[in-house]
């Protein structure tokens, strides 16, 4: 990685310093940047299997596959549920699943405190010793007498936000610091019994350029059919994502959101005392990344490339796996399709499948992180049964052949 950084780091320093913040002048940036062409190759690889790989019925993978090395070399590849558990090896592709527990949710019925249910889904590795984790915390209103009224609790008994996790000893075991610290990005309005809102949450891996790190979070929007305009309901959180970013990253309290204009936006925690401005503290999404669920960094090209999948939405175009190039993590590109969720499914033995969590690692990264990239590396995949949910499920890996699209 330090070969790249310093070239990455001027072309991605200059351009956030000197990135348009009109449209017409976020529409001329991206527009001009590259994009990238994904084909598959090969056939695909069983990872985790839980018909053969659970340590326990509930064992299942439930979040984006990340992975990083450690300070013994071992690579700690993950893509667990709310109750922590990780394939361990000498290599990426070698990496078996363990039973030992890292982190156990507590499942705490008050909303105030964030720490209900949590997947811990993103992680950077500082030294092999000290790891951030930053997890997605749902509240589950459904799961605590009193505080759900609905028959089925999703969206309005959900609320969505992420929360600050750490390691001191490699990544074995994750520790989390006590409500209000452990909050570092969440929406600036209280949970609301029957109404949400669903909140924010972080969906992809932590990437790192000069002295920042950034990561990617997503909005739902809120309340529920809500529009742009101020008629009839106008979106308090509007649907979309938008980077974040921090020089320090073992301080939660010091993420900043992207505002329209700058990396200036506070999340505030709204259970600490009446907010007075709250719009001022919600961020403003980036085009095409409603959907996205990892960011890397293509060397070929200096590119920051963002993976996007929605099984449920036709916004790019048919249902399936997408990548969007940036050079500044703001102005994206239209984003290109790799393969349809027709054509995953065209494939499979007969049965009711559905797709989730898509991401891309390289074994060959010598980042720590594995967020740097080559011309040649897997699409790791959850694929869930539908006849038989919600435990039975597969962490496939597909190699992808990326290139530069002329």
């Amino acid at each position: 990685m330090k070969r790249l950084f310093p070239v990455l780091c001027g072309l991605i320093l200059i351009t956030i310093s000197t990135a348009q913040n009109t449209r017409e002048g976020n529409q001329q940036s991206s527009s001009a940047t590259r994009t990238v062409k994904g084909v598959l190759e090969g056939s695909r690889i069983a990872v985790f299997d839980t018909a053969k790989d659970s340590c326990e019925q509930s064992d299942v993978p439930d979040a984006m596959a990340r992975a990083f090395r450690d300070y013994k070399g071992t690579v700690h590849l993950i893509a667990s549920i709310d109750v922590l558990r990780q394939n361990l090896g000498s290599t990426l592709l070698s990496a078996k699943h363990s039973c030992d527990v890292a982190y156990t949710s507590v499942h705490d019925p008050n909303p105030a405190h964030f720490n209900d249910s949590t997947w811990l889904d993103s992680f950077y590795s500082l030294d092999g010793k000290k790891i951030v984790a930053l997890g997605h915390t749902e509240y589950h209103g459904w799961e605590h007498s009193g505080w759900c009224h609905l028959t089925n609790g999703f969206p309005g008994c959900e609320y969505d936000a992420d929360t600050f996790h750490f390691s001191d000893d490699g990544g074995y075991h994750f520790k989390s610091l006590k409500a209000p610290a452990n909050f570092f990005v969440g929406i600036p309005y209280k949970y609301e019994i029957d109404k949400g809102p669903s909140g924010y949450s972080v969906d992809t891996n932590i990437v790192k350029v000069g002295k920042w790190y950034y990561a990617m979070s997503t909005s739902w929007q809120w309340p529920q059919n809500c529009t742009a305009d101020k008629r009839p309901q106008h979106c308090l959180t509007p649907l979309g994502g938008a980077p974040i970013r921090t020089s320090t990253p073992l301080d939660p309290s010091s993420w900043r959101g992207w505002n329209g204009k700058d990396f200036s936006l506070t999340f505030v925690d709204p259970y600490l005392g009446p907010v007075k401005h709250p719009q001022d503290h919600v961020y403003t999404p980036v085009p095409y990344m409603a959907y996205v669920t990892a960011i890397n960094i293509y060397e070929p090209a200096h590119l920051f490339v963002a993976t996007l999948f929605d099984g449920w939405d036709t916004t790019y175009g048919p249902e399936g796996l997408y990548l969007s190039t940036s050079t500044d993590l703001i102005n994206w590109t239209k984003p290109t399709l790799v393969v349809t969720q027709a054509d995953l499914l065209a494939k499979e033995p007969k049965g009711n499948w559905s797709y989730a969590y898509f991401t891309l690692l390289d074994p060959k990264s010598k980042d720590a992180n594995f967020s740097s990239m080559g011309n040649n590396p897997y699409v790791y995949y959850v694929r869930l049964d539908n006849n038989n949910p919600p435990y039975a499920r597969v962490l496939f890996r597909q190699r992808v052949k990326l290139t530069l699209n002329q």
